[in-house]
């Protein structure tokens, strides 16, 4: 008996999570189909992504996205007024991590015609105010990154996961978990004679 009762509210639980689940993925193939038709309409425009180095991210925003909704079920629960506080809030954290989502699958675009390669910011260029502000944080994870390919003068690799680019825009580094990912990447960064020029170096 105590069993079945377990079980019940094991299954009850699942159910008001459905909802959630369902709303954040709407919101991110509707970011995502917005964010393809903005950096990948060109013809000369070529997507990375690697499903292991976006994953943090993914699976960050959607369990941060589902916790806000519990604790909105868990007030309306409490007092039904709550609602009126709870749904608009809650649309608006389903929608960011949504986009976060949309941002996170992304991924690296290549893209010749405008001359820029797209991925994912780096952590490292926060300082410690901003880290311990959060803000600048999430602001990241709902941004990408841009360097021109002209300005990249040297492509490290580094323990067979990172790019590390560098040049006048400083240092970044995109991170994969794929050797064939990032062997990939490497291949559109270097496609082309005038951008295989700007290659100094390559270190394992």
């Amino acid at each position: 008996m105590a069993t079945t009762k377990k079980e019940d509210d094991q299954n009850a639980v699942l159910l008001y999570c459905i909802p959630a689940i369902l709303a954040t993925l709407a919101f991110s193939l509707y970011h995502f189909s917005k964010l393809k038709k903005h950096y990948l309409t060109g013809a000369n425009a070529r997507r990375v992504f690697d499903i292991g180095a976006q994953g943090a991210e993914l699976a960050a925003s959607g369990f941060f996205g589902l916790a806000c909704y519990m604790v909105g079920v868990w007030l309306y629960w409490l007092t039904p007024l709550s609602l009126v506080v709870t749904l608009p809030l809650g649309v608006f954290l389903l929608n960011w991590a949504g986009k976060a989502q949309a941002y996170a699958f992304l991924g690296v675009i290549v893209d010749y015609d405008q001359g820029l390669v797209f991925f994912p910011p780096n952590t490292e260029s926060l300082d410690i105010v901003d880290r311990l502000m959060v803000i600048p944080m999430i602001k990241q994870m709902t941004s990408i990154d841009s360097v021109p390919l002209a300005s990249i003068e040297r492509i490290t690799r580094q323990a067979g996961k990172r790019v590390l680019l560098h040049g006048e825009f400083g240092s970044r580094h995109i991170t994969f978990t794929d050797k064939l990912k990032r062997d990939e990447c490497l291949h559109l960064l270097m496609a082309g004679n005038s951008r295989r020029r700007t290659l100094m170096q390559e270190l394992e």
